[in-house]
């Protein structure tokens, strides 16, 4: 029963988030002792970094999102292997799209905006640029997680009309 469509959106929801890693959620600029400084905030620290000689580059990890975003992965691992108790299923993915409301909220209400106004009291007014694809992530999670609860729901009537039929 693993080789349901759920299964398929609830995989595509875990390659996602483990994508979500390797992607910089903002990137400030700033001026600091007359030098143009970037930072770049993440869920982990990039592995390139900026070659140009007159900036610096500081990378911070958000260590509250990579929690909720391993608890996102946790969430669709667990319902994958709930195929039998679609009703419990269908609770789990739930979930999972409150705690990816959490993440979304958190991600760029809390901790971006944040950091920004940190950055404007330490240095000076911070130019924030957004990576598309980092907050593009999210919302292709929350949609699949529609989509995977839109499938078991599906099936759980399919199951009640055959039990009828008995």
């Amino acid at each position: 029963m693993i080789q349901r469509v759920q299964t398929l959106w609830l995989v595509f929801i875990i390659i996602v988030s483990v994508a979500s890693f390797f992607f910089p959620l903002a990137t400030f600029s700033f001026e600091f002792k007359s030098e143009t400084t970037v930072q770049q905030y993440g869920l982990l620290k990039p592995q390139q970094t900026i070659d140009d000689a007159t900036q610096f580059v500081q990378v911070s990890n958000a260590w509250s999102l990579v929690f909720l975003q391993g608890g996102i992965i946790l969430i669709a691992l667990v319902s994958i292997f709930l195929y039998k108790n679609r009703p419990l299923q269908i609770k789990i993915v739930s979930a999972g799209v409150l705690l990816l409301a959490i993440y979304i909220a958190v991600a760029i209400f809390v901790k971006i905006d944040g950091l920004e106004k940190q950055i404007a009291q330490l240095y000076s007014q911070p130019v924030v640029s957004y990576n598309k694809i980092s907050l593009l992530l999210p919302l292709l999670q929350l949609g699949l997680f529609m989509l995977a609860q839109r499938a078991i729901k599906k099936d759980e009537r399919l199951v009640k009309s055959s039990d009828r039929l008995r």
